[in-house]
């Protein structure tokens, strides 16, 4: 019989565990050390091991012969736990199982005590579920269950456990799986079952799968599925209808060069296609994300993936790459009220601005260039004929930030108040005397 991935690559160890460190750790010390606790709460997002990690504490705390914490595998009881048959392991799915007639029934088992292993392990997936006269119901149990019994509560939404339950737990919170080790995760498999594999395709599915190994592995068996026996680019595009990073990028300098005709007939394309519009726009909003802090951070290598992928983002303005991210997130929106295919062709044609934007650093060196034409208008408008013609006719130099003018000593004496004045009232400015033969015509006013 077929066994999936998902399920035949399953970690039947602590030591497969993928990504979750911390509270593998915290586990393999308790059981080591004979300090397990009577309830734990495991948190975290979709597929990145609780529900895994709960079942080999259970065969960890029934092995009969476990070693640093690690079960054996080999034992009768940790072979019972895999093939699911263990009596003392009870498994619960809480969204259907999630009234209190329900738990008032574990209640009454919990009472029994262990039938072949040394602990009676419960394990409650999709706890939030549970309604709250379930929860009450449950929380004297907890508080204070039977000798060697141990619960195991597995939830996705963390927020939704009543604080008087938190209390009563252990908590471990599982994270998302990061992207490189779910890379080497599906090599694993690929080397395991011949498959040909290139490494851009993987990253592609391990991208779409979001954190998650286990959708990782679901992908990676539909994908091979449809290559037979092979996976590539081409193969992901069209069988889990996931667009590569490559051409979302590409797609993005579209926006950031205003070739919009281009943009619309490449979305139109996909849409034709069946792809997931919405799923498309999201990625091109993370690659976008990307860019700016690529753009933006003095080190983008510790916050980006593949970094080095966004280099042909720096020729762009960081002004343009914030319109064009703001451009992209109202797109997301609109489509929320209306056709997805209608709210991004929309968006794209707002891009048609892009590429009139003008970078503030160079805005500003404008702005610098009129203010110092306006001040000298100003100090004109200050004088009087004699002094505008004694400045004019003086040497201008810049120095030290300042705009020097330097005026014979005799029509320096004879406009020296008015010359006092505008140095009083407009900053950067500057009148020196010196002793200079001027040409006939300007050698002095008197």
């Amino acid at each position: 019989m077929y066994i999936p991935f998902a399920r035949k690559y399953r970690p039947k160890f602590f030591r497969e565990v993928v990504g979750q460190e911390v509270p593998v750790r915290v586990l393999k010390n308790a059981v080591r050390t004979g300090r397990v606790s009577h309830a734990y709460l495991f948190a975290g997002p979709r597929g990145v091991g609780k529900t895994t990690v709960a079942r080999i504490l259970a065969k960890a705390l029934n092995c009969l012969r476990p070693s640093e914490g690690e079960p054996c595998g080999e034992c009768e009881n940790c072979k019972e736990i895999d093939r699911g048959s263990f009596p003392d392991l009870v498994e619960m799915d809480a969204a259907s199982n999630r009234g209190i007639d329900d738990i008032r029934a574990l209640k009454e088992a919990v009472s029994y005590t262990p039938i072949k292993g040394s602990h009676k392990v419960y394990i409650i997936d999709e706890a939030h579920m549970l309604t709250k006269e379930a929860f009450n119901a449950l929380l004297k149990t907890l508080e204070e269950p039977p000798p060697r019994t141990v619960f195991i509560l597995c939830t996705t939404e963390y927020e939704k456990i009543i604080p008087t339950i938190l209390s009563r737990c252990q908590r471990l919170m599982f994270s998302r799986i990061q992207e490189g080790k779910i890379v080497e995760y599906l090599k694993m498999i690929c080397e395991r079952e011949n498959i040909e594999f290139e490494e851009k395709a993987l990253r592609m599915i391990a991208s779409a799968s979001e954190g998650c190994m286990r959708d990782a592995a679901s992908l990676l068996d539909q994908a091979s599925l449809a290559g037979d026996g092979k996976v590539n680019e081409k193969i992901v595009e069209e069988s889990l209808g996931i667009i590569s990073k490559d051409k979302v990028r590409s797609f993005l300098k579209l926006i950031l060069d205003s070739k919009v005709d281009e943009a619309v007939s490449f979305l139109r394309d996909l849409y034709e296609k069946g792809y997931n519009l919405t799923k498309f726009w999201e990625s091109l909003e993370e690659e976008v994300r990307n860019a700016v802090l690529f753009r933006s951070l003095k080190s983008p290598e510790r916050f980006v993936e593949e970094a080095e992928a966004y280099k042909g983002f720096s020729e762009y303005p960081l002004e343009a790459l914030l319109y064009a991210e703001n451009l992209i997130t109202r797109g997301k929106v609109e489509a929320r009220s209306r056709p997805p295919l209608r709210a991004f062709e929309l968006a794209l044609v707002k891009s048609l601005i892009v590429k009139e934007i003008v970078p503030i650093s160079k805005l500003a060196f404008g702005v610098k260039e009129e203010k110092k034409q306006s001040t000298e208008e100003r100090i004109m408008s200050m004088v009087s004929p004699i002094a505008k013609k004694a400045i004019e006719g003086a040497e201008k130099k810049e120095e030290e930030g300042k705009t020097v003018f330097l005026i014979d000593e005799d029509t320096y004496k004879a406009v020296e108040e008015e010359l006092k004045k505008v140095m009083n009232n407009v900053p950067g400015v500057e009148f020196r005397a010196v002793k200079k033969k001027l040409p006939r015509d300007t050698t002095s006013l008197f």
